[in-house]
């Protein structure tokens, strides 16, 4: 299903560009919004609440995050081998079929705390920036610089009120 979508994404974004030269995508994730601070969490999650200024709090959202998804991964592929082992043997009273639940069931735990840490990151980051949102002026210091070969390079910075 994953790929699917990514294939139809991909597809889309190449269908819209009609000149490979014309063809930029542009995401400015730069204004301290709560949208920017949801979607930079949905990106990867504690990336928005290190954009609010909530450097630990990202740290262990993202430390959550990524080992319950490695514990996902791991406990789903170690019970897929004690499933195959346990057909390759084909008894009914071995143990392996027991390792091959307890496993699966120890994957499928990993995997609701990945949702679960995974919407707590955006829905904390969107409240979190809208809260603090009020508390900034945005866009009061702005530097454009431009190389031979086009690159732009801006500098945005935000000031407390």
């Amino acid at each position: 299903m994953i790929k699917k979508f990514i294939v139809v994404i991909i597809s889309v974004m190449l269908l819209n560009c009609t000149n490979a030269s014309a063809c930029t995508m542009t995401c400015d994730f730069s204004e301290y919004t709560e949208i920017n601070a949801a979607l930079r969490s949905a990106v990867m999650p504690g990336w928005g609440q290190g954009w609010n200024n909530q450097k630990l709090k990202g740290w262990i959202v993202f430390g959550v995050f990524a080992v319950s998804v490695f514990g996902t991964f791991y406990y789903l592929n170690k019970s897929e081998g004690d499933y195959v082992t346990y057909q390759r043997l084909g008894s009914r009273d071995s143990s392996y079929y027991d390792d091959y639940e307890k496993d699966l069931n120890t994957s499928r735990i990993f995997g609701c705390v990945v949702v679960a840490t995974w919407i707590f990151a955006v829905v904390d980051a969107y409240f979190v920036a809208k809260k603090e949102s009020k508390k900034y002026a945005f866009e009061k210091f702005n530097i454009d610089t431009y190389g031979k070969d086009g690159v732009m390079l801006r500098y945005k910075t935000r000031f407390s009120i």
